[in-house]
């Protein structure tokens, strides 16, 4: 049933309407105004003449009308309705037309679906419970939310969690929290500000070592960022830590370029020490000195590559430089901090006199003439207050052989004389340095005159023939030995045999012909040497039957007597001590064997002579 004044849906047997108040009469069966006027007929819209009037079917209904509802009725009965009273239709002229019947719609009565009404609201469950795992699985703000509970949660909200901690002081849990957020993900985009927060909590909690520590991580990951730097520096200043402290402010200074990091070291370590002399490129040797401008100790080191100052020597005096390339490295000390390094190379070129000269031009000359040896001063040397540098030696030679600081000294004005035949005069220069001039080379030749040759392969003794002799032609000639033994020798193949006598011993090695003599050593005035040299004889006398180029004794009181190189032939006098010399002569077999005739003197005369072949 329809309420016709607001159109709403009535209860049933509903005799006000809920929603606007209405009074809800049932038609009754009649027409005619007073039906009209109580409701219970239609008012006619129009007038249908010569028709018969429409009927009105009252509206039935499904159950009794209550007793109340019976009254309220006829209490209103006779009260028309400003909406439904109208008035009486007029009774003269044309009938009234008569209103179409209105359709009533039947009203039911409506059954409630529980089981549809729990299906939907278990959906609706599920669907809150979704969006809320949802929520804390996949927002931020959820995971946050799963950090303060205890709950597995991703980094970034532990990071926001740890954070939270720490503002509210609860610097230990903070700490924990800061840690396992970076184990859980160490290789963020902005791990700088995260591992910056962990740091800030670690200092929080006085625990240095691990901010430190962080901190160095954070200049790992971007070392031109200073701001890592400044907290290390903030903490090393605090704990006193200068040492380190000077070698960190370099470190960031080359890292970050910030200039405020080397003047800050610049104030803190003591100042580079200077050295009295430039480096660079020095003609003498020289002394130099170094100086600390807070006059602090100094430790140097000089072409040492060991770490300073703990193995660097204290500077106490000048240090002196002598000719080559030189790296001095010094630093100044203060309690713990070290100064920067001082590095300097120097290289020392002392210079080199200029080669002597001869008096006598070189060439052919028929009888022997004497030369003498002179130095020109160079033009540098002449300008030089160096005294090293004008104090000259001349070394020189005239049996082909190079000077050394062993060969004869000549003495200004003392010529010495040519020998007979070739002979080539050799000389250099020593300055002060010891730096030695090149060498000065000229070859003379003195045509007249008669001199004596080489020891030679033709040179024998008149008893026995070295390696031509056999062990049993000796002992017919000598004897029997004292004693007979066999012996090696390094310079010998095989087996020897060493024959003992009362004036000295021979040596035999075995060869096609059996043991063939290689070595004499005897004292037997009877014995007779090569070109009948004897014992007894005087030194001159003996060189006297041999080559001699007449070289001066040279520095150890030794002469060459002749040396040719080509030729495989030497001969020398040896200074053994004040009372004994020896002379030896040697030439080279075809064999390539050297044959060696020694002449042993005492006083200045022979008494032992020997001879002996090796290989």
């Amino acid at each position: 049933m329809i309420c016709k004044q607001c159109g709403s849906i009535l209860r049933e047997g509903a005799a006000v309407c809920d929603q606007c108040g209405a009074e809800i009469v049932t038609p009754r069966t009649g027409t005619g105004t007073a039906a009209r006027r109580q409701g219970r007929a239609p008012q006619p819209e129009t007038e249908h003449i010569g028709s018969a009037a429409p009927e009105w079917t009252p509206v039935l209904r499904d159950t009794p009308v209550s007793r109340g509802q019976h009254r309220r009725r006829a209490e209103g009965a006779g009260r028309p309705s400003a909406r439904r009273g109208m008035p009486p239709a007029p009774t003269t002229g044309k009938k009234m037309a008569r209103r179409p019947r209105e359709k009533v719609h039947p009203v039911h009565r409506m059954m409630v679906n529980w089981t549809l009404v729990c299906t939907v609201l278990a959906v609706l469950l599920v669907l809150a419970l979704a969006g809320g795992f949802l929520f804390l699985k996949f927002t931020d703000q959820g995971q946050l939310i799963l950090a303060r509970m205890g709950k597995e949660a991703n980094a970034l909200a532990m990071w926001n969690y740890g954070q939270e901690l720490l503002d509210q002081g609860y610097v230990d849990r903070s700490i924990s929290t800061f840690e396992q957020a970076y184990e859980m993900e160490p290789e963020r985009e902005d791990i700088y500000d995260r591992l910056q927060q962990l740091a800030d909590a670690y200092e929080a909690g006085d625990r240095m070592a691990d901010a430190e520590r962080t901190y160095m991580t954070l200049i790992d990951l971007e070392p031109e960022n200073p701001t890592a730097y400044l907290a290390v520096i903030r903490m090393m200043q605090n704990q006193s830590r200068q040492l380190e402290l000077s070698s960190f402010l370099l470190t960031a200074y080359q890292n970050t370029g910030e200039v405020s990091f080397l003047r800050q070291r610049e104030d803190l370590i003591p100042s580079t020490p200077t050295a009295s002399i430039d480096a660079g490129t020095l003609l003498r040797e020289r002394d130099v000195e170094l100086l600390s401008a807070e006059d602090y100790e100094i430790y140097y080191m000089l072409d040492g590559e060991e770490e300073l100052p703990e193995n660097g020597v204290l500077y106490t005096e000048p240090i002196h430089l002598n000719e080559g390339t030189h790296v001095l490295r010094a630093v100044a000390v203060s309690n713990d901090l070290i100064s920067d390094e001082l590095n300097i190379k120097y290289t020392i070129t002392l210079p080199k006199p200029a080669a002597p000269v001869t008096t006598l031009q070189p060439g052919e000359y028929e009888s022997r003439r004497k030369v003498g040896l002179r130095y020109v001063e160079t033009d540098d040397e002449k300008l030089s207050e160096d005294p090293k540098q004008k104090e000259i030696t001349i070394y020189y030679t005239i049996d082909g052989q190079t000077p050394n600081s062993n060969s004869p000294i000549y003495h200004e004005g003392e010529p010495f004389l040519l020998p007979l035949g070739r002979c080539t005069v050799k000389a250099v220069a020593v300055n002060g340095y010891g730096k030695v001039s090149n060498v000065m080379e000229r070859t003379f030749k003195v045509t007249k005159g008669r001199f004596e040759s080489y020891f030679n392969n033709e040179d024998e003794f008149s008893e026995f023939t070295i390696l031509k002799t056999t062990r049993d032609d000796f002992v017919k000639k000598f004897g029997n030995p004292l004693k007979e033994e066999e012996i090696s020798e390094s310079f010998m193949k095989g087996i020897c045999v060493k024959l003992t006598y009362a004036w000295g011993e021979a040596r035999f090695t075995m060869m096609t012909n059996g043991y063939t003599l290689y070595s004499v050593d005897t004292t037997l005035s009877s014995v007779t040497g090569p070109r009948k040299t004897k014992i007894g004889m005087d030194e001159k006398d003996v060189t006297a039957k041999f080559r001699d180029m007449e070289q001066a004794y040279d520095q150890n009181g030794d002469r060459s007597i002749y040396w040719d190189k080509d030729a495989g032939v030497s001969g020398k006098l040896y200074h053994l001590d004040d009372t004994h010399d020896r002379i030896d002569y040697i030439y080279t077999r075809q064999d390539n064997g050297v044959v060696t005739l020694s002449y042993y003197l005492e006083n200045g005369k022979v008494n032992r002579l020997a001879i002996q072949c090796t290989y």
